[in-house]
């Protein structure tokens, strides 16, 4: 066999075998041969297809400009390759990578066209996911911020072309209860993107923000109505591993062109008068207005000074007794986290404990405040003169941590400290989902703790609560302490919580007293205990134990 035919042999060969489909025409286009592969892909077999040209696979998606550019550069260059949709012989539509050559004699006149091709549907859908991922949050499907900027870029021009405003709506939404927070927001974000429009922008902005862009309206009128509806969708309980669970949520507002030209001041703007919403009303709505800007500053003030402090140990607690009324002994102390900053000056807890809640500091910094708590108290033990109960307040954020128990057990273990001089104080809010708390409690209180409503009155949870819950005390809270004799209606407030306190077998202690005429009140309704700076104000540890150790009571049981 000459070299030639081995030549011949190996190219039909290849022809035969290969992975792509291969046809190949006369200088008119008409089909000479296929292989294999292009019955493979096409569903055409060699008898159906020569004899016709090519355009039996046309999609139809390309129009005639496209093949007079293919053409002209099998005419021009001899070659032309290049991504093509090309339709089966059951009507699929697919894409195909083509690659046409031009076969030419020696005289330079064209003998064939060879074209080789191969199905690209796998890599093109590979290329769909990745954009998909590029452009959406992986969690909750919802357009991530790339997308999301480019969807304003759009608006913003069509909403100065129509003379008309863009509100930037900003969604803070987290789940009340102890349920995965990846699978709340997803329901979260199912639930909001039913509730805007097909021409407005839900995205996912951060951990628990949802962004959404409201298009075409007339001014901040049609912005309150959306951010009512949304909210009120969130009213509903959502479908959580199981559970019913509700959101607590709050939006912030900000306009275009209004409060400002692009997206991040927008979203700057409408972050701040989200947090003039949390601060002033929960589960509230709020405007953006330049005043908030320096709220919001002043709060990134407070959170970044305070991870310093809490890193460099810059806190300091101090302690106020908590009196017996009948015989004016101490039987506790209550431990108040205090701050002193080298740029902000002294910080009430009022304005840092808030923040830390929202942003997940409350866990360091409660962490911190009970194991110096616990240190102090166990110090005070072994010295024979620590009070009776030492008590601490801790917060609704910290009581829904899965390993909240675990940690205090861990702390008194460390400490050394009795747990059953611990007294955990809670507001009267965390009643509200009595579920979620409940384990915690319990476990608290199996562990010897005592528990404690703080600021009792000022919530609204049912009775019922008290009498199911290992409950030991009752805190009157300091507002209705400050109004007693000058307003009917609070004294009989504070009569009845102490009516209520005492037919459940509970101590009731008034914090925030500060008069003799409100001391004497609480005596004749027969409150328990005292705290406040009629009888001493909150100091130092080592002065704690030299003003007060000598008049240390001895525990109730």
């Amino acid at each position: 066999m000459t070299v030639i035919q081995d030549t011949e042999q190996l190219a039909h060969i290849v022809f035969r075998n290969a992975a792509e489909g291969i046809a190949v025409t006369d200088a008119r286009g008409l089909i000479l041969a296929v292989n294999g592969a292009f019955t493979a892909l096409t569903g055409y077999t060699a008898s159906e297809a020569v004899g016709r040209t090519p355009a039996i696979l046309r999609s139809g998606r390309h129009g005639r400009e496209f093949y007079a550019r293919m053409w002209l550069a099998l005419h021009d260059e001899g070659r032309w390759q290049g991504e093509i949709w090309n339709r089966r012989k059951n009507g699929e539509i697919y894409p195909e990578w083509l690659s046409i050559s031009t076969v030419r004699d020696e005289a330079g006149a064209v003998l064939h066209y060879v074209g080789v091709f191969t199905d690209i549907s796998h890599i093109m859908a590979e290329q769909e996911k990745l954009r998909d991922l590029a452009y959406h949050d992986p969690l909750t499907r919802l357009p991530n911020r790339m997308l999301l900027r480019d969807r304003f870029e759009q608006a913003a021009r069509r909403t100065l072309r129509d003379a008309r405003q863009l509100a930037v709506l900003m969604i803070e939404a987290s789940p009340q209860g102890k349920v995965s927070n990846d699978a709340f927001l997803i329901g979260a974000a199912q639930r909001l993107a039913a509730h805007v429009r097909e021409t407005d922008t839900i995205a996912r902005y951060g951990e628990n923000e949802f962004l959404v862009l409201i298009e075409g309206i007339d001014g901040p009128r049609d912005a309150s109505v959306t951010a009512d509806q949304l909210l009120a969708a969130l009213e509903k309980p959502l479908a959580v591993d199981g559970l019913d669970v509700y959101a607590a949520a709050n939006v912030g507002i900000s306009l275009y062109p209004l409060d400002g030209y692009t997206l991040d001041d927008l979203a700057t703007a409408a972050d701040a008068a989200m947090l003039q919403a949390r601060a002033h009303q929960r589960h509230g709505y709020h405007f953006y207005s330049a005043e908030m800007t320096a709220f919001a500053n002043e709060r990134a003030a407070i959170e970044r000074q305070l991870r310093r402090a809490l890193a460099d140990n810059a806190l300091e607690l101090h302690f106020q007794p908590q009196f017996e009324v009948s015989d004016g002994s101490v039987v506790g102390v209550e431990a108040l986290v205090r701050w002193t900053d080298p740029e902000l000056g002294v910080v009430d807890p009022e304005r840092f404990v808030p923040i830390a809640e929202d942003n997940g500091l409350i866990h360091p910094l409660g962490e911190w405040v009970m194991r110096k708590a616990f240190a102090q108290h166990a110090a005070w033990q072994a010295a024979g003169i620590a009070p009776p109960v030492l008590s601490i307040n801790i917060s609704a954020r910290q009581l829904a941590r899965i390993d909240f128990v675990d940690s205090v057990a861990a702390l008194v273990a460390e400490t050394g400290v009795s747990p059953h001089t611990l007294e955990f104080e809670f507001r009267e809010s965390v009643l509200s989902d009595v579920a979620y708390v409940v384990p915690a409690l319990e476990a608290l209180d199996g562990m010897g703790i005592r528990l404690s409503i703080d600021g009792f009155g000022t919530g609204f949870s049912p009775l019922g609560n008290l009498k199911t819950l290992p409950i030991s005390k009752l805190n009157i809270d300091r507002s209705f302490v400050s109004g007693i004799g000058s307003d009917q209606g609070n004294d009989t407030i504070v009569r009845t919580v102490l009516g209520v306190a005492h037919t459940l077998g509970l101590r009731v202690i008034a914090e925030g007293v500060e008069t003799e005429a409100q001391a004497e009140f609480l005596r004749e309704q027969g409150c328990d205990e005292f705290q406040g700076h009629l009888f001493g104000e909150a100091v130092s540890g080592d002065d704690f134990a030299r003003n007060f150790a000598r008049n240390f009571a001895r525990p109730h049981d």
